[in-house]
C-alpha cells in the first residue's frame, strides 16, 4: 500500500497516543515517515496534515514540494553492479576481467551491459 503522505510503498504500524503519562488511544502511522495513516476500515476520510519538516522546507524554498521525483534517462546504468563481468560473492565482489575486488557502485572504461 502507498503512504498518503510520503507516497512510498509502506505499511502502517500501531502507535500509542498518550496524554501526559496516560495512554489515550492507538493510531496507525507510516513505518517510513511516521505520518498518520488513513484507516479506510474505520471510515476516516480526513487527509493528514503535511509533516512539519516538509512544510518548513516548502516555506524555505518558497514553493510547493513535488510529491515524488522521477528521474529521466538511465542515470544509474554504468555501475559495476550492472556490468556483465561483475561476480557476486557473499564475502567480496569481484570483477571477472581483472580478478580484483571492486566497489559495486564504481565504474570503469571496460563496462559492458548485462544481456
Amino acid at each position: 500500500m502507498r503512504c498518503p503522505e510520503c507516497g512510498e510503498e509502506s505499511f502502517p504500524k500501531k502507535k500509542l497516543k498518550t496524554d501526559g503519562w496516560k495512554v489515550s488511544g492507538e493510531v496507525e502511522v507510516c513505518v517510513l515517515c511516521g505520518a498518520r495513516w488513513i484507516n479506510d476500515i474505520s471510515g476516516e476520510k480526513e487527509i493528514p496534515e503535511r509533516s512539519a519538516s516538509r512544510s518548513r522546507l516548502a516555506a524555505l524554498l518558497g514553493e510547493d514540494l513535488p510529491e515524488k521525483v522521477e528521474l529521466s534517462g538511465s542515470a544509474d546504468k554504468n555501475f559495476c553492479r550492472n556490468c556483465r563481468y561483475f561476480i557476486v560473492h557473499p564475502f567480496k565482489t569481484v570483477c571477472a576481467l581483472n580478478d580484483e575486488e571492486i566497489d559495486p557502485m564504481g565504474g570503469c572504461k571496460k563496462f559492458s551491459a548485462r544481456d
